[in-house]
C-alpha cells in the first residue's frame, strides 16, 4: 500500500488532500438514525462488549456540559493507539498503530509506527504534517484546517468553539465496566467529518473514539497504556525540519 496518512490526520486537517483508499463518491447521505447504526457497528471494534443502542440519554445541554467536564478533566494525555479504517460496506481499508499525545489548549502529536512512519504536529498555531518518505513537510494554518471540525474540542475549551457543535450522550451496554459515549456533530454542513463519537471509561479517561466521515468511512481508534500524568518532553510539539527536506507552507 502507497504510504497514507490515517482518516484522523485527515480530520484535523480536512482541508488538506490525503493519499487514501476512497469509498464511493455518489453514495447518497446517512440519515441520523443511520449515523447512530453505523456508530453501533464501529463500537463493537473498541471493545469486544461494547455496543451503542442508539438512544439519547440526556438532553443536549446537559450532555454537552458532561462533555466538557469529562475533557476539561484531561489537561493532557498520552497513549498508544490501533487504528481501522472501514468503508461504508464494512471493508477493511486502513489500518495503523501509534501514539497519541495531547495537552491543552490546542496542541497535538500524533506519530504512526505501522504500517508506515507518519508524524503530526499541531502547536496551537500550525498544523505540521512530516512525510519522511518523500522528504517533504507541508504546514497549514491550525485554525482554518480545524474550523468547523469536532476533532478540535478533543483540546479546545473556550465558548465560542463549542458552540459549533451539537452533543448527544448515547446509551452504552457494556459488561462489568461504566462507560459514557458522545456524539458530536458539527452544526455547519459541508466539513469533512460528520460526526464524532468519544468513548471514556470509568476511570474517566478517553478509551476509543470514531469518526464519520462524508465519504462514508468510519475511522476507530482504541486507545491503550493511557497516561494523564507525565513529564512532558520540551519538543513534544516542536518539528525540526532536516535541512534536505522540502517545506511546503501553505499559510
Amino acid at each position: 500500500m502507497k504510504k497514507a496518512v490515517s482518516i484522523f490526520l485527515a480530520s484535523v486537517i480536512s482541508t488538506y488532500s490525503l493519499t487514501y483508499v476512497n469509498a464511493q463518491q455518489n453514495e447518497s447521505e446517512l440519515t441520523d438514525n443511520q449515523n447512530l447504526v453505523t456508530n453501533q457497528g464501529t463500537q463493537q471494534q473498541i471493545e469486544k462488549h461494547l455496543s451503542h443502542e442508539g438512544h439519547h440519554s440526556s438532553a443536549l445541554v446537559s450532555a454537552k456540559d458532561a462533555l466538557k467536564a469529562l475533557l476539561a478533566d484531561i489537561k493532557q494525555y498520552r497513549a498508544t493507539f490501533n487504528q481501522t479504517v472501514v468503508d461504508a460496506q464494512q471493508n477493511v481499508v486502513h489500518e495503523a498503530q501509534g501514539v497519541l499525545t495531547m495537552t491543552r489548549p490546542n496542541k497535538l502529536r500524533w506519530e504512526t509506527t505501522f504500517p508506515d512512519e507518519t508524524l503530526l504536529i499541531a502547536d496551537g498555531e500550525a498544523v505540521w504534517n512530516v512525510d519522511t518518505f518523500v522528504e517533504q513537510v507541508t504546514v497549514l494554518s491550525q485554525e482554518s484546517a480545524i474550523k468547523d471540525n469536532p476533532i478540535v474540542l478533543l483540546t479546545a475549551s473556550d465558548n465560542a468553539t463549542w458552540s459549533q457543535f451539537s452533543i448527544t450522550e448515547l446509551n452504552v451496554s457494556v459488561e462489568d465496566e461504566a462507560l459514557r459515549s458522545f456524539q458530536v456533530t458539527p452544526n455547519e454542513v459541508g466539513g469533512q467529518i460528520k460526526t464524532l463519537t468519544l468513548t471514556f471509561n470509568s476511570l474517566g479517561n478517553l478509551a476509543a473514539l470514531n469518526m464519520l466521515d462524508t465519504q462514508q468511512q468510519i475511522s476507530t481508534l482504541v486507545f491503550d497504556n493511557v497516561e494523564t500524568r507525565f513529564v512532558l518532553a520540551a519538543d513534544t510539539f516542536a518539528v525540526d525540519v532536516p535541512d534536505s527536506f522540502i517545506v511546503d507552507d501553505q499559510r
